[in-house]
Formats: structure tokens, C-alpha cells, sequence
């Protein structure tokens, strides 16, 4: 096994609670939201395709009125579940300030995977969770649960709910906002493997009083595949000649010659290039003419489509490798933003076969988001600038040719199913 990697430092940093700031009043709250209702429709390039302009406007009417009397943390979340009906995943408010000030965040990581809803990260205090399927929640069912909580966030397709609503689980508010909760505790029904259940309820904890309590508890698989490499990269290429196949893990929309082009040399020294994994894998897949191609974009939210779509075109234009059994490109709920443009490319311009779950994202979607700064809250709203055109028409999501759902004990042991699949393809 040859290994080519490119190193970068992928971090992530969760805040659980922070220092409380004075209640703004309802005349700043309206001030705000009517400047969101002047200046978001000019910055967003179409924000009522799917939402009129008469329902928005009387939307944030409707919050401004109902300002007097609620917290910073209520008013923010009456807005997120305004902006949400827009329906698209990259117009937002930015809420964790409110959420960190609040306290009032449950210490769980859900996912959805085959077969339902499974713990896969809490804490000590709620160990027995851990790597359990969730039965049900505060008495529904876990779909249910999450068709209440998508008031909270734009729903593009049907994946969204699967891919933002176990989030959501983790803030008490929003629960008993959305009407399927009281109170700071869920009652979770679980589930082992053997399907016996068992009941625990879950809570926002004081991490500053409960240190063991507060102790992380995460999968760490002991002989993880590729895609569960713990030491992540922008991206790398792997060739396996038993096996025939050259992977690509494709984490980040970022490469160095991006960064050059945008003029941002200081940038541009911390990141790898993308020329030589494009010219490796074309080397490998022309000296090798059973190989195949499994280029792996799940996961895949940030940065900016030029490399992927360069790369599209290189083998768009290579009669002996765009064929259907060579390419294969990995999607699921969580390929977003520039990652479901490559798809799409790759859909359009090659023979690739597509494996996986549908991106929870339209491939017809606005991109590039920036933000208005909301003067009194200093609350971020986001909003998609660009205008992306994927696929002919308007699909709700991009077609699947090998639909594989991760089960969750694929997940928990570091197994990919999917290359698998295709490591297996003769």
C-alpha cells in the first residue's frame, strides 16, 4: 500500500457555557429586525423562491410584536425558525453566543444512521447512552421528533431533518419551543444491540462542578478504515495495487494553488497543492486500466469548487477512464456546499456512479454565504451569495445510483462499507 498525504491541523472547539450579558430590550429588537427585513432581501440573491416576500415580511413582524417579556435566547430562536421557512441551509441566524450564555445545552451527539437515531458522543454522567439507538424521546418516536424540531432549520430535501434535527436534541429551548418538550431534561428511551430497552434522562450539566461527570466519552476506532483515519487532511490519495483502487479522501474545498489565485500567500504556505494528487490519480488510473476511482466527498462542506471541478474535467476528457464501473464518487446527508457542486458535475459531465446517501442540500443551492451583523444583538445572520446552477431543473437532491445508508456499527468499529463495496467491484 503506497500512501500519499498532505497533513493539515483539522481542529473543532465547543464552548458549553459562557458569561451572561444583559437582556436587550424589545425597542432594540425590533430596530434589528427591521433592518433584517430592509437589508437581507437585497443581499440574498432570490430569498423568496420558495417563500414569499408578504409571508417573510409578516413573519418577522410577528417576532418583533412578540419581543416584550422574552429572553435574547427566545427571540433568536423565533427568528432562526422565521429565516428557516426561506429554505435555504445557508440562511441563518447565528445562535451558539446565545446558547453559550444561556448554559442550557445537553452534553449528547446524536446521528442518524441505518436503522435510527444512535448516541455517538456524551459524557460520563450519561455513559449508559453511549452507542445506544434511541427508541423514542420525551414519549415520540425519533422521525417524529425531528419533523417538530425542523422549525428550526431550513429543510432543502427530505435529509435535512436526518442531518440538522439531532442537533437540535441538544437545546432544551428549542424542544419546548417547538412543543415536544418542558423543562431542561430529555426522557430517552434506548436501545442495546440485543434490542433490550432501558430508560435515561438527559440534562444540561454545570461543567465547572461536575468535572468527572463532564469527562468526554467518544468512539475511537481501534483499526479504522480510511474514511475514519483520526488524523484528518485536507486531502489525501491513497493506491492500493491488490485491490486496484485509488481512494481520494476529499475533506476541504481548499488547496494552495486556490488560495495563490486569490492572492493570499500567507494562507497559501499552511496548504497543501491539489496538483499532484490530480496528476497521481490520472497516472494511476492510466497505467492501470482495471483501476477505479472512489473519490470520497462525504463530509465535505467548506471552501470552493475550482479544484473538484478541474479535476471533473481531466477525466471528462479521458475515454478510457470515464467509465461507470471506474468512477465512483461517495456522497451523503453531510456532502454540502461545494462539495454537492462536484457531485453534480461529476453526475453531469462523467459516467461516475454516485454511492451513498442524498446530500441533505439542493444541488441547485445559493453558496458562498457572508453575514449582516445585527447592530443592538450583535447576532450573525448568514445568507448564500451565489447563485449555483448544478442540474438542469431544480431536483430536490442528486440522484443516487448505490444507495448505502452507514450502519451504525460501521461507524462505532471504523469499517466503510462503502469502499468496501467497491474495493470488491471486479
Amino acid at each position: 500500500m503506497t500512501h500519499i498525504a498532505f497533513p493539515v491541523l483539522f481542529f473543532w472547539l465547543l464552548v458549553w457555557a459562557g458569561g451572561l450579558q444583559a437582556q436587550h430590550s424589545a425597542a432594540e429588537w425590533k430596530a434589528d429586525i427591521d433592518l433584517l427585513k430592509r437589508e437581507l432581501p437585497k443581499r440574498h440573491p432570490d430569498l423568496f423562491r420558495y417563500h414569499s416576500r408578504e409571508a417573510f415580511e409578516r413573519d418577522l413582524d410577528e417576532v418583533a410584536a412578540l419581543a416584550e417579556g422574552k429572553s435574547d435566547l427566545e427571540i433568536g430562536l423565533l427568528l432562526q425558525a422565521a429565516l428557516a421557512k426561506c429554505r435555504d441551509v445557508n440562511t441563518r441566524v447565528e445562535l451558539s453566543p446565545l446558547f453559550q450564555q444561556s448554559g442550557r445545552v445537553i452534553p449528547i451527539g446524536l446521528g442518524w444512521y441505518e436503522g435510527g437515531l444512535y448516541v455517538s458522543a456524551t459524557v460520563r454522567r450519561f455513559s449508559p447512552a453511549m452507542g445506544r439507538r434511541v427508541v423514542s424521546i420525551n414519549g415520540i418516536e425519533p422521525d417524529s421528533m425531528l419533523r417538530y424540531l425542523g422549525v428550526f432549520f431550513p429543510q432543502e430535501n427530505a435529509e435535512t431533518a436526518r442531518r440538522d434535527g439531532p442537533l437540535w436534541l441538544r437545546f432544551p429551548l428549542a424542544v419546548e419551543m417547538a412543543g415536544v418538550g418542558k423543562g431542561d431534561t430529555l426522557a430517552m428511551l434506548m436501545a442495546d444491540e440485543t434490542g433490550k430497552q432501558f430508560g435515561i434522562y438527559v440534562h444540561p450539566i454545570d461543567f465547572r462542578k461536575d468535572k468527572d461527570g463532564a469527562y468526554p466519552l467518544q468512539f475511537v476506532p481501534k483499526e479504522p478504515d480510511f474514511r475514519w483515519d483520526p488524523i484528518k487532511q485536507v486531502f489525501s490519495l491513497h493506491w492500493s495495487e491488490a485491490q486496484q483502487v485509488v481512494y481520494v479522501q476529499y475533506n476541504g474545498c481548499f488547496s494552495q494553488e486556490m488560495a495563490l489565485a486569490a492572492g493570499d500567500t500567507a494562507v497559501a504556505s499552511q496548504i497543501p497543492p491539489f496538483q499532484p494528487v490530480l496528476d497521481s490519480l490520472l497516472k494511476l488510473l492510466d497505467d492501470y486500466p482495471l483501476a477505479r476511482l472512489f473519490f470520497d466527498l462525504r463530509f465535505n462542506s467548506l471552501g470552493k469548487p475550482d479544484d473538484g471541478l478541474r479535476l471533473v474535467e481531466a477525466l471528462a476528457k479521458h475515454p478510457l477512464i470515464n467509465q461507470p464501473n471506474r468512477l465512483y464518487v461517495a456522497v451523503n446527508r453531510y456532502t454540502a456546499g461545494p462539495a454537492v457542486e462536484i457531485a453534480a458535475a461529476f453526475q453531469q459531465r462523467t459516467q461516475a456512479r454516485l454511492i451513498g446517501e442524498p446530500p441533505a442540500q439542493r444541488p441547485n443551492h445559493f453558496a458562498d454565504p457572508d453575514f449582516l451583523m445585527l447592530p443592538n444583538s450583535r447576532l450573525q445572520v448568514f445568507y448564500g451569495t451565489r447563485p449555483v446552477q448544478a442540474m438542469p431543473g431544480n431536483p430536490e437532491t442528486l440522484r443516487i445510483d448505490i444507495p448505502m445508508e452507514l450502519p451504525f456499527a460501521a461507524f462505532r468499529d471504523g469499517r466503510d462499507p462503502l469502499l468496501d463495496y467497491v474495493r470488491n467491484q471486479r
